[in-house]
């Protein structure tokens, strides 16, 4: 009876150990930032806006972010200035989550803030949303183009809130 015992305790230990390796040390399951952005491009299709892909000078000097809280990214926006989108996933280093999500949601906030200077962009900067998972953020600006120029600004609004969902559905996919 003691040697069943002895070897169901060490088996529940042994269990255990590899749920957390399994897992690696933050509890999350590890997750590549491409694949995340990858699925983005996948709920849009032809819609996904963004085709340039930004380097570290640039998410820095854009969003204001600092790179030493970084472990890995993956970030795009589209060559045309003329639409605002902007797909940014940071995979931070450990613990450095919750740091990264506060300077994207203080980039939003400067983005909200300077959209009213182009009033045609509006309702999808004002549909972005930063969203995070553990260790994993993402600043979230895409979306297709509402072809509907006689919408009211409620409606263009609903639809860019629906847009962007898709992205928000895609990146907590992967948790």
């Amino acid at each position: 009876m003691r040697k069943f015992f002895k070897a169901g305790l060490l088996l529940a230990g042994l269990l255990v150990m590899l749920t957390g390796c399994a897992k690696g040390n933050s509890g999350q399951a590890e997750v590549e930032v491409s694949d995340i952005l990858a699925k983005i491009k996948e709920a849009y299709g032809e819609n996904y806006l963004p085709d340039t892909e930004l380097d570290e000078a640039m998410l820095g000097q854009m969003f204001n972010l600092d790179l030493s809280l970084v472990e890995a990214y993956a970030a795009e926006m589209p060559m045309i200035s003329n639409h605002p989108d902007r797909v940014v996933i940071v995979k931070a280093k450990e613990g450095k989550g919750r740091e990264v999500e506060e300077q994207l949601k203080a980039a939003r906030k400067v983005l909200v803030e300077d959209s009213f200077q182009y009033p045609a962009n509006m309702p999808k900067v004002e549909s972005s949303q930063v969203v995070r998972e553990g260790d994993y953020v993402g600043f979230l600006l895409v979306g297709a183009v509402n072809e509907n120029w006689d919408a009211s600004e409620e409606e263009q609004l609903t639809f860019a809130q629906e847009e962007t969902q898709k992205a928000v559905d895609a990146f907590q996919s992967f948790f």
